[in-house]
């Protein structure tokens, strides 16, 4: 069994990945791939989930019966996901599936900042290989720095889960033809970068992504569209190279 854990900041497309590149998966491999779902505050799904956190810990159902806003109820959910860890990876292990497909919460600093990822990670990389795949929402218009910010993130998100990160670079349909993934692909290979007019926060968030960069091997970025299935091709060459000794991602 393989599994993919879908990581990125509020807004980024995840669910929409994980709804769009598990039915494009199943459709070119004859093995069974199951989308699931990580995420306790989500309200609705566009894909059926093979398995659903929602029935152990529900967000709103913790509003009610504890008396917690929206945020201090996703707080209390991911703590009762590290509590609940080794039945949730028990019954995800026990799925007659080939591919996992995990979409996870919105906000993401529940799950990657907090002990509830690197739980679940630990305990499902024992008993199937696992990667995780970071969504970028890359909007043309903004500053360098977020981009940066974005990169870094990636990076981040790499040590505080312990497995290999893809880092993808979503919604290219809105791109116009810019290069962000090329700009995004040198970021993440720790390149320095001449920003016209870069400020001196610039220059130093650029130094803290090369020093963060070392701690791993540098991979490539990947443009995708979620909503149009874009780049999926590579996405799942991608995921085939980590899976392999042999493979390369620089």
């Amino acid at each position: 069994m393989q599994a993919v854990i879908v990581v990125g900041t509020a807004g980024s497309g995840k669910t929409t990945f994980t709804a769009n590149f598990s039915s494009w998966l199943a459709s070119r491999i004859p093995l069974k791939v199951c989308p699931v779902n990580l995420d306790p505050g989500a309200s609705s799904l566009p894909y059926d989930p093979s398995y659903d956190v929602r029935e152990l810990v529900d967000v709103s159902r913790l509003m009610r019966e504890e008396g917690l806003g929206p945020n201090g109820a996703m707080v209390r959910a991911a703590e009762l996901m590290v509590e609940l860890s080794e039945g949730i990876v028990s019954s995800l292990l026990s799925l007659n599936c080939e591919y996992l497909i995990i979409d996870t919460p919105g906000q993401m600093e529940i799950f990657a900042f907090r002990p509830t990822g690197r739980s679940l990670c630990e305990r499902l990389s024992s008993g199937l290989r696992l990667l995780s795949v970071y969504l970028g929402d890359y909007d043309p218009s903004r500053e360098v720095e977020d981009l940066l910010s974005s990169a870094l993130l990636a990076k981040i998100l790499e040590l505080k889960l312990g497995v290999k990160v893809i880092p993808l670079l979503n919604k290219s349909d809105l791109w116009e033809g810019k290069n962000a993934e090329r700009v995004w692909g040198a970021v993440m290979r720790g390149e320095a970068l001449r920003i016209e007019g870069g400020s001196t926060y610039t220059d130093a968030l650029s130094e803290l992504l090369r020093a963060v960069s070392s701690f791993r091997s540098p991979i490539r970025v990947i443009a995708i569209s979620a909503k149009y299935g874009r780049g999926f091709e590579e996405v799942f060459d991608a995921m085939n190279e980590v899976w392999c000794s042999c493979g390369d991602l620089t």
